[in-house]
């Protein structure tokens, strides 16, 4: 038999991580916004002082810079779990200590229209990746440290939020589409379909990291309001990412300063 490679993280000749192209060393902040959309990171970095790309990889981009001080990095990860996982894996390693996730939803609620900021708590796992790290009984749960910031951040800024359950899925067109599901996840009363959270929340906890998730909703799947897709509502919903942008960045504000204090 030979030699199993089993090595947790390997790095490229230069030294930097094989997906997020980041080495560590201070290149990336403690505090860290993830969002899936490499767009909306671009969007995120014109509020930041003096950001500098520190990360290209594989379709991953990352930027470090500052906001009022605070030092902060932003990042891609691509849509689902395995993508986001591997992000936080990367960016811990090189010195990530609070993620937070920016991104987009659908809504399952009736009053929770499209463009409303959502704030999760804990996430339903039902995508594959976290189960790699625990078994199915082990909770997905937002840091409360990180909820209890994004709630101070969105009520000094004058956000309305909704609070409660995000359910993650592999599957963005079966398994979330469907009457039946829906209508499951409704009764349990899980607030919005995404892809990410559930992972995050797991990875972060796993490997001893704080996380939180601020997600806007582009469509409702009950109501049947269509943003991002078809050209509808599309100034409530960048209104409601430019809230949720705020309110993160707010947060981590926040939290920087309350472990000055410690």
């Amino acid at each position: 038999m030979g030699d199993y490679l089993t090595e947790r993280f390997l790095r490229l000749p230069d030294g930097s991580l094989p997906h997020m192209g980041v080495k560590g060393g201070g290149d990336v902040a403690p505090y860290v916004l993830l969002s899936g959309d490499p767009g909306r990171v671009e969007k995120i970095r014109t509020w930041l002082d003096e950001a500098e790309a520190v990360g290209k990889e594989r379709g991953y981009i990352a930027y470090t810079g500052s906001y009022r001080g605070t030092p902060v990095t932003l990042a891609s990860t691509g849509v689902g779990a395995p993508s986001v996982a591997i992000a936080v894996e990367e960016l811990a390693l090189a010195g990530g200590r609070v993620f937070i996730r920016v991104g987009s939803c659908a809504s399952i609620a009736e009053n929770i229209p499209i463009g409303d900021v959502v704030i999760g708590t804990a996430g339903v796992r039902d995508e594959g990746v976290s189960h790699t790290y625990a078994p199915p009984i082990y909770p997905a749960i937002a840091d409360p440290d990180v909820v209890a910031a994004l709630r101070a951040a969105a009520e000094a800024e004058g956000t309305p939020y909704h609070l409660g359950l995000v359910r993650s899925t592999d599957s963005f067109y079966e398994g979330e589409r469907k009457v039946e599901i829906i209508d499951q996840w409704r009764a349990l009363r899980v607030l919005v379909f995404e892809m990410e959270s559930s992972a995050l929340f797991t990875v972060a906890m796993a490997r001893g990291v704080r996380s939180g998730s601020i997600l806007v909703p582009g469509s409702n799947l009950v109501t049947g309001q269509k943003s991002t897709y078809q050209g509808q509502q599309l100034e409530e919903y960048t209104a409601g990412i430019d809230a949720a942008i705020a309110t993160a960045l707010g947060a981590v504000e926040r939290l920087h300063a309350a472990s000055g204090q410690r």
